[in-house]
């Protein structure tokens, strides 16, 4: 007799998880609509020559990886964002530039298994393509605010890390040793802002 089990990392929704994921993803389709991002959809299964070259040592260690009936070298996508350079280089004659697109869709990771750390689990991405433009990088902090509100947060903080941004920072203030404080910067996580402001002043900047 088989006794019923889900494979650890994998895990079942019941309805009521379900329909609340699905009022989520909703929500956050709607932001990325009503600011001109369209939807596409790629396979979860694609030749395992589009996806390793792209991964991650580490990554590449995770991908599930097989040979199929037609003794083809596969792989499960770890994520939408390789899957999107691919069908950008097949689809871009027909895609209109700059080309705003958004997924949503299960990725696969043979990472050991966790609290809070999935095999599958499910991404989100969006992504503004063939424009190296400043306005669509404002755009895109505009739609993670957007989004997270949609999903009634509200006590957030977003993060910029943008090299042109602080190039212009020291610009504006005269400052000629951009990459001691770029060095310096880099350390907030570890140091802190009191950490970075002592640092600076040390280093007479």
């Amino acid at each position: 007799m088989i006794t019923p089990k889900v494979l650890s990392g994998f895990k079942d929704r019941l309805p009521k998880d379900a329909i609340q994921k699905a009022q989520l993803l909703s929500k956050v389709s709607v932001v990325f609509q009503s600011f001109g991002f369209v939807p596409i959809e790629t396979p979860h299964l694609e030749y395992a020559e589009t996806l390793l070259p792209n991964a991650s040592s580490d990554i590449q260690k995770e991908i599930y990886r097989f040979k199929d009936h037609g003794d083809r070298d596969v792989a499960l996508r770890f994520d939408l964002t390789v899957p999107l350079a691919r069908f950008v280089s097949l689809h871009h004659q027909t895609l209109g530039m700059p080309f705003k697109r958004y997924a949503i869709g299960n990725v696969f990771r043979g990472e050991r298994a966790q609290k809070g750390r999935y095999r599958e689990f499910t991404q989100c991405d969006f992504d503004f393509i063939g424009s190296e433009s400043l306005v669509c990088d404002a755009e895109i902090i505009q739609v993670i605010v957007a989004s997270l509100k949609a999903l009634d947060l509200e006590d957030f903080c977003v993060s910029i890390n943008h090299r042109k941004i602080l190039n212009g920072i020291c610009e504006y203030f005269g400052i000629s040793q951009v990459n001691a404080v770029l060095r310096v910067v880099d350390k907030l996580e570890k140091i802190g802002l009191n950490g970075v402001e002592e640092e600076l002043k040390k280093n007479a900047i």
